[in-house]
């Protein structure tokens, strides 16, 4: 089993452990949270909580929340897992059928929010935003999406991938799969559950590098 997948496992016997402790049942446990039964349903089944749930579980269980995260190896300071993951900022919001404006679409933003980097994702600046709408279904409202924009415009590699997307003129960032346009210059815009827009100019675009679900 790869190492990643073990720590996973771990870390969802620690969440069942700590709500046994505790005496509550799943739906118990994920109004204490503040989250749905379903949530710790996976959680319990190897899915990864956001920082927000591990700081506070990490809190009922009177740990240090990388402790909590990566079990008693994060107290060892010659472990690879006692170093702090690298973070990304959360840089706004992506429309997936809504027209959202970003916070802040810089790729050295400050962000919104700090959630832990997507593996490999190497040294150049990557950034996240959250998506909001449901045209590109089966992703969903809150789902993280990572990406690297270094230059602006829309290069050759965008072309038949997922792609954040800035629509040009003071238009919403979107997230959709890039095709070239019937004009010069032109994109269309394809959706995974609702008609593609068609001829649309763009400021820049950049592939989608990592998907988080929420």
């Amino acid at each position: 089993m790869a190492r990643t997948a073990r720590r996973d496992l771990d870390l969802a016997a620690r969440i069942r452990a700590l709500r046994r402790a505790q005496g509550l049942s799943q739906a118990a446990f994920a109004e204490r949270i503040g989250v749905d039964q379903s949530n710790v349903s996976r959680w319990e089944n190897g899915a990864i909580p956001d920082d927000t749930h591990i700081r506070h579980m990490a809190a009922l269980a009177e740990r240090r929340p990388a402790q909590f995260r990566y079990g008693d190896a994060a107290l060892d300071p010659g472990s690879p897992v006692a170093r702090p993951a690298p973070k990304v900022p959360v840089v706004g919001y992506v429309g997936a059928g809504q027209e959202v404006f970003p916070h802040d679409d810089h790729a050295l933003g400050g962000g919104l929010e700090e959630v832990e980097a997507p593996e490999g994702a190497g040294e150049a600046p990557v950034v996240a935003v959250r998506v909001r709408g449901d045209s590109m279904h089966p992703m969903r409202t809150g789902w993280l999406l990572f990406y690297r924009r270094e230059d602006h415009g829309v290069s050759d590699d965008c072309l038949g991938r997922l792609c954040i997307v800035k629509v040009a003129d003071d238009g919403p960032i979107l997230v959709k799969e890039l095709r070239r346009g019937y004009s010069r210059n032109l994109f269309i815009l394809s959706s995974w559950s609702a008609p593609p827009l068609e001829d649309i100019r763009l400021d820049w675009a950049a592939p989608v590098l990592s998907i988080r679900p929420c």
